[in-house]
């Protein structure tokens, strides 16, 4: 008797049902301020697929079909791909590596297959698909610049009379649609070396997974782009001693360890504790805590004092009608007294953390601090020099337009920063985030306009001496004039728009938030921008039009007039 036969969008329509019932728990509110519409609906637990198994006597292609959709169900269930190796013979099923790498697709697979003989022992299907990003076994998340169309080869034989997988490619084939709901957003987070604050560095896991394959990253170290701008604090060798991170009814996440863990310091066991909290507890629902353990029991961990996420401190600066305005919400009101514009023309602002300092470029080919008593100190001179950032340590960079980076310390002393993937490209946009561990720049090259960014590399006085080899961000954003820090791993970038118009997208640092997959996505309400800045652990964020109106971002389309004839606007950074 042949077996009844399941079919295969079972997973497709099971995702249109989770989806429905999510926007079903979302009330649209009738009353009070607004709210952004484009915020992900809150999850209330961990959302699963349910895999269905081979039919008896499937074609190759329904095996193919069938083997793809029950891969959609491995991250997010205890017993991942028992039911997607059904469709593969044993060897092939031992050779097959899913967690080396995710596609990340725009649509879903089309197959295809040439026509089969009815004695035929062997087949051949071929999945097309569009891939938008990838993802590797260590969950670094890579943006495509476009959609790269592709083919995977699937091989099959008979395996007792029914058609089996027997070759393959590595890997999982996700659509955005999915991937964002099987993977889960992990931040890992770093010290930095003055230990005062913590660093971000964002990876994809499988939901099931994702707390243990996060311990087993911080244990392995920062990755090579931040290594020499955070610190690592676990002894080296310390690994799980049981590979699983679990977590208990009452929200307490055990993390056990090996013994190599007794060598690490009091202060430096509270930092790790306090790492393992800002990536497995932080933003994951109320009352977690983490207790960390060695072979013979939990160890008792004093309280990091003074780490702090990335944040920038102050508002924004507005330069209107010759004055510089502090922006309260939707108020512009007097800046700190004693600053003085006289004989300048302000053509870019920037001001670091609480206000201090404040500097200008003015016109193009001079970068002026302007001090409280009223004086005005050229900090840096030059054909062509790019709008200043201010770290948190008062540094002030710049630089001339296709030369090298400079930073000028609190001193008054200016110093290059050089790295050798800088030598054969322009910078354009420079912006460094709220930390100081990290720099984002805006280059034109023999490839066109990229976003990179870069860690940054200091002495023990704490200046910039150099970049790391750099992480691509947005790379699907076309014509990026500008970058500024949106949130810890998020930039606002200031592009085009598939028609040619500029327009405000927002791009993820290792990939972005949200229901898109984690790609880069346009931020409308605000016509033909010319400027746009943000705070960083605020969400604010401003922007001029090309009729110097100042708009505030309430919503994710929703940008309310703030004033008119502003020239220039910054947020400290």
């Amino acid at each position: 008797m042949t077996a009844r036969r399941r079919p295969r969008a079972v997973l497709a329509a099971l995702g249109a049902v989770v989806v429905a019932a999510l926007a079903g728990c979302a009330s649209i509110p009738t009353s009070g301020e607004v709210q952004d519409g484009g915020a992900d609906v809150p999850r209330t637990g961990e959302i699963g697929f349910i895999a269905a198994g081979p039919n008896v006597d499937d074609t190759p292609d329904e095996i193919v079909r069938g083997f793809l959709s029950a891969t959609q169900a491995g991250p997010t269930t205890a017993q991942p791909f028992n039911v997607a190796r059904e469709f593969l013979t044993s060897g092939a099923s031992q050779a097959w590596e899913p967690y080396s790498r995710v596609l990340v697709l725009d649509g879903y697979p089309t197959l295809s297959m040439d026509d089969l003989e009815t004695d035929a022992a062997t087949a051949t299907v071929r999945a097309r698909v569009t891939v938008v990003a990838s993802v590797d076994e260590r969950g670094v998340y890579t943006e495509e610049p476009r959609p790269s169309p592709s083919e995977l080869t699937f091989e099959l034989g008979r395996s007792g009379g029914q058609w089996r997988i027997t070759g393959l490619d590595d890997g999982l084939l996700f659509s955005t649609a999915v991937f964002s709901q099987a993977y889960h957003l992990t931040r890992l987070y770093y010290p930095t070396p003055d230990l005062r604050q913590l660093v971000p560095d964002v990876r994809w896991f499988p939901r099931t997974t994702w707390r243990t394959n996060a311990v087993q990253e911080i244990l392995a170290g920062p990755p090579e782009w931040l290594a020499g701008s955070v610190v690592s604090v676990v002894p080296e060798g310390t690994a799980l001693a049981i590979e699983a991170v679990t977590v208990a009814d009452d929200g307490t996440v055990a993390v056990n360890l090996t013994e190599q863990v007794d060598d690490a310091s009091s202060d430096d066991l509270a930092l790790f504790s306090a790492q393992l909290e800002a990536t497995l507890v932080t933003g994951q629902g109320e009352g977690r805590t983490v207790t960390i353990a060695d072979r013979s029991g939990p160890l008792a961990v004093p309280e990091a004092a003074g780490l702090t996420l990335p944040r920038t401190e102050g508002d924004a600066l507005a330069l209107v009608d010759g004055q510089l305005r502090r922006v309260e919400g939707r108020e512009l009101v007097p800046a700190q007294e004693g600053l003085s514009l006289a004989g300048l023309d302000p053509t870019a602002l920037a001001t670091g953390p609480a206000h201090e300092p404040v500097v200008v470029r003015d016109g193009a080919d001079r970068v002026v601090r302007l001090d409280p008593d009223g004086t005005q100190d050229t900090l840096l001179q030059g054909t062509d020099l790019l709008a200043p950032s201010v770290d948190r340590y008062g540094a002030v960079w710049s630089g001339v337009r296709g030369g090298s980076l400079q930073v000028v310390v609190a001193s008054g002393q200016a110093y290059p920063v050089t790295a050798a993937w800088l030598e054969d490209v322009t910078v354009t946009s420079v912006r460094v985030s709220p930390e100081g561990s990290r720099v984002a720049l805006v280059t034109t090259g023999p490839d066109g306009t990229a976003v990179r960014v870069a860690g940054i590399l200091r002495d023990a006085a704490g200046v910039p001496t150099g970049l790391s080899d750099p992480v691509p961000v947005g790379a699907s954003v076309q014509g990026v004039t500008l970058a500024q820090w949106q949130d810890e791993a998020t930039l606002a970038l200031l592009g085009q728009d598939p028609g040619g118009e500029r327009t405000v997208f927002l791009a993820g640092v290792g990939g972005l938030a949200g229901t898109g997959g984690g790609l880069s996505r346009s931020v409308p309400g605000v016509t033909a921008p010319t400027w746009v800045t943000a705070a960083v652990g605020s969400t604010s964020m401003l922007a001029l039009d090309a009729e110097s109106v100042l708009h505030l971002r309430q919503s994710s389309a929703l940008w309310p007039a703030v004033a008119s004839d502003v020239a220039l606007v910054a947020f400290p950074g």
